[in-house]
């Protein structure tokens, strides 16, 4: 069964730009439902059975894991520690960082039906908030269409049929209206290819917060949009982002760098090539210069789990 497990998460990483999942079927209930329960750290939570969320947690119980660390780690050096989960999907991972630190969260999700189980989900928690919007790069309107709706929405912008007018919104604007960034040191970002792109309609609550920030560098997504890339890395790097720490796509610690070092830094987002490459995408962990005790810690922490899931 490991062996199974480990062949459909990989299968899903190739089929899911295609909007498509293997999901494994219960015996004694082949139909199943369409809502499902899964454990997610401390919490369980409704997933739609084609949500990916459904049994990735279970499969690889490693999954994650990294966001854990990272908000244990800030909340030790900031006792008022608060975060912004953006791409927050059904709540999974306001469940990894609650599981990790009580701490006020603000969970933002673009897609209606993912929402409304998100708003279920986080009732359970104290000083959680979800919030309705997609982010962008600047605030205004957007022609899209929708890929995955439902379970792992992605935006494709467009004229093309079937294309829908969405309102975008930048992360600065929205902070100035909502007022929820006291405190936050911690920024996750998971956006299907618009991470850079929220990233550099954040620069003013980045440069006045500094806040660890991890988010997904997905080539396939992102290059299917237009986006590069380099050119949000360069920005971090002015604002003072000094370190910079990759996982894979499964979670797994693979290595880190100073953000300063555009030949490694490049050669490595270059090798992670989605399908042609032997990792598909990376996950990526930036610390701003102020934060590098935080950082060398964290680096620490994630090579002895690496050792530990091997073991």
């Amino acid at each position: 069964m490991p062996l199974f497990n480990s062949l459909r998460l990989f299968t899903n990483k190739v089929l899911g730009p295609a909007g498509f999942a293997v999901q494994r079927v219960k015996k004694n209930n082949p139909w199943g439902s369409a809502i499902v329960t899964a454990q997610v750290g401390r919490f369980s939570i409704q997933v739609p059975r084609t949500n990916q969320v459904s049994t990735e947690y279970r499969d690889n119980p490693g999954y994650m894991g990294e966001l854990a660390a990272l908000a244990a780690l800030l909340k030790k050096k900031f006792p008022n520690l608060s975060a912004i989960d953006i791409g927050a999907n059904v709540g999974d991972t306001a469940c990894i960082i609650k599981t990790a630190a009580d701490i006020p969260l603000a969970c933002i999700e673009g897609d209606d039906y993912t929402f409304g189980l998100l708003k279920e989900n986080i009732r359970q928690f104290q000083n959680v908030t979800a919030y309705k919007l997609f982010l962008g790069e600047k605030t205004g309107t957007m022609a899209a269409t929708f890929e995955k709706a439902g379970w792992n929405t992605t935006i494709k912008p467009g004229q093309s049929d079937g294309a829908q007018t969405i309102s975008i919104t930048t992360l600065d604007d929205f902070l100035a209206k909502e007022k929820v960034t006291a405190g936050c040191k911690l920024l996750k970002i998971d956006t299907e290819g618009f991470d850079c792109s929220i990233i550099r309609g954040g620069a003013k609550f980045l440069a006045q917060s500094r806040p660890a920030l991890m988010f997904e560098y997905n080539r396939d997504n992102m290059e299917a949009i237009g986006e590069k890339g380099t050119a949000t890395l360069a920005m971090l790097r002015d604002l003072g982002y000094s370190q910079v720490v990759f996982h894979d796509c499964y979670g797994r610690f693979f290595t880190a760098a100073e953000l300063s070092n555009d030949t490694l830094v490049g050669d490595l987002l270059d090798y992670a090539d989605g399908r042609h490459g032997a990792i598909y995408y990376f996950d990526l962990t930036l610390f701003h210069r102020e934060d590098n005790d935080v950082a060398l810690e964290f680096i620490k922490t994630e090579r002895a789990r690496r050792v530990m899931t091997r073991a």
